[in-house]
């Protein structure tokens, strides 16, 4: 009897810390930071001059950048695309079509990975066997890439995909009563 009863006692004072220890560290909270957006666009190897298209914006670091890889002639498909942020859902980034009697097929992205220091992006599509586009890059605001889709290379040269981290989506502002 007296055995039992040590065993009680030797076992609440040896458990009683722990439970201190496990309180104390739940008072703690790690506030997450609100993630950053990520935006791609897609850069197609068609002379702009072809006029077969409407002319989007392509930035002065995406053309220097695609120049010093030898691509002369360009232009951009797609403005810049938000990415779902969710890790269940991709993004539909352009719908595909013909470029220099080239049928592309629909383009879309995803993020693979995001922690707190870098994030990788992979990008998918443009024919029936799947071309993609992988970038692993730094996460915070103001980074920039670009990534060749190397699988579509013609006689024109091969898409590019250029990617962009911006700063955390601002949050909806709640309605207010200007009705008085």
């Amino acid at each position: 009897m007296i055995q039992r009863l040590l065993v009680l006692i030797i076992g609440a004072l040896t458990l009683v810390p722990f439970a201190v220890n496990a309180e104390e560290s739940t008072s703690e909270r790690v506030v997450q930071p609100e993630p950053y957006q990520v935006y791609v666009k897609v850069i197609m190897p068609v002379d702009p001059a072809d006029g077969e298209m409407d002319q989007l914006v392509v930035e002065s670091w995406i053309a220097e950048e695609l120049k010093k890889r030898g691509q002369e002639k360009f232009v951009a498909v797609t403005g810049w695309v938000s990415l779902d942020l969710s890790p269940f859902d991709a993004t539909d980034v352009w719908d595909g079509g013909k470029l220099d009697s080239v049928l592309y097929c629909p383009v879309w992205a995803d993020i693979r990975e995001r922690e707190v220091d870098h994030i990788a992006i992979w990008v998918m599509g443009w024919s029936p066997g799947g071309a993609d586009a992988n970038v692993s890059m730094k996460y915070e605001p103001g980074t920039r890439a670009i990534a060749s889709v190397d699988e579509m290379k013609t006689e024109q040269g091969m898409p590019y995909v250029a990617f962009l981290i911006g700063p955390p989506a601002e949050k909806p502002t709640s309605p207010t009563d200007d009705k008085k």
